[in-house]
């Protein structure tokens, strides 16, 4: 299967992954041949592409590194607690237990600790609507992949997952009108955003059987390295590590979901943001970390060489996220060419120099 972004989608096209609408329900199923009606609904979902299947990529196999219906539970628990929050459900009770957050989190620590390959090799699929649920587990996913490598173990890698799942909370007490507002924020709109993080904070204290730790990773999460951010201006390692892996994981999603008022970034484009800001906005050391487990060519792309060669990305491995197993395009011959841009010494000075978004045989 490969990836193709929605400007380049065409009828007849045949679905690989499933997408889903309204309640996490499955819309379009694998092996749906694509009509224009669909397209158009795509589009209106907010979907900044999809996975086709094609003769160009039947051998090549895109897997998430969490199963997709785990991943479809973690957003939908996301979507419950955050609109419990929302609609106040705990604020005249007790505190929302701890077994209660287990049940939401382990599963994915789990899933990923067990994982033979930690590292994120897919194209996110995600709409428009519920895309606060989806970015909350995204950044759980991604915070805990890179905690893991980062060393976080045990204790530690629940508390992040929870203040990545949490996060956003302070959210509730914003606006509407100013969180969706298409155009630039005014001076006192950004005033009032900045606010979520201390009010989250708060929330979280009142509200839930959670440590100061995992609190502090959800009220730090928008502090910068270089001491710039927000709310107490806090550097370098006075920032909780959760904090500075939370700032860099939740960034990222953000960078590479497509919203109303704009394009998502493809991960090369998003990746190299957070290094153009490591040591500004982001500890470097977690930038370097989360290049080894999030694929800066994923899989199922199509890519041009410095050499001129065009190729498909078949795979890629863990801490080389540069240096993509590929299969060569427009080969005359009857057995695939492929391409090991970390093992192949003979392609020592090659690298990726552009993403073919528009490619057909």
């Amino acid at each position: 299967m490969r990836y193709i972004p929605l400007p380049h989608l065409k009828e007849g096209m045949i679905l690989a992954k499933p997408l889903y609408g309204a309640n996490f329900n499955v819309l379009l199923g694998e092996n749906v041949e694509l009509t224009a009606t669909h397209l158009q609904r795509v589009n209106e979902l907010g979907y900044a592409g999809v996975y086709i299947r094609d003769a160009l990529s039947d051998d090549i196999i895109v897997s998430d590194v969490i199963d997709s219906a785990l991943r479809v539970d973690t957003i939908r628990s996301a979507k419950e607690v955050l609109q419990q929050a929302e609609n106040g459900a705990f604020e005249n009770s007790r505190k929302i237990t701890r077994l209660h957050q287990e049940r939401i989190i382990m599963p994915v620590i789990e899933s990923i600790i067990a994982s033979p390959s930690r590292m994120v090799d897919i194209i996110d699929l995600k709409p428009y609507d519920d895309y606060v649920y989806y970015h909350a587990a995204n950044v759980v996913i991604l915070s805990v992949l890179l905690g893991v490598e980062m060393g976080l173990a045990g204790t530690q890698l629940y508390e992040l997952a929870l203040a990545a799942l949490l996060h956003d909370v302070g959210n509730i007490f914003i606006p509407k009108s100013i969180l969706s507002k298409p155009d630039k924020l005014t001076p006192e709109e950004y005033g009032i955003i900045k606010q979520h993080s201390q009010m989250g904070f708060d929330y979280l204290r009142e509200h839930f059987d959670i440590s100061i730790e995992a609190c502090m990773g959800a009220l730090q999460h928008h502090e910068n390295f270089d001491g710039s951010g927000y709310p107490n201006q806090l550097k370098k390692d006075k920032i909780s590590i959760y904090g500075r892996i939370i700032a860099i994981t939740d960034v990222y999603d953000a960078l590479t979901s497509r919203r109303p008022y704009r394009q998502p970034m493809l991960s090369a484009a998003a990746i190299e943001y957070l290094g153009a800001n490591a040591g500004t906005m982001f500890d470097p050391d977690a930038v370097k970390s989360f290049k080894n487990v999030v694929a800066i060519y994923p899989s199922g792309i199509c890519v041009e060489l410095t050499s001129g060669l065009q190729c498909i990305v078949v795979g890629n491995y863990p801490g080389y996220s540069s240096r993509p197993h590929l299969r060569l395009l427009k080969n005359t011959s009857q057995t695939p060419l492929y391409i090991d841009l970390k093992n192949d010494a003979a392609f020592a000075d090659v690298t990726v120099s552009r993403i073919l978004e528009d490619y057909t045989e």
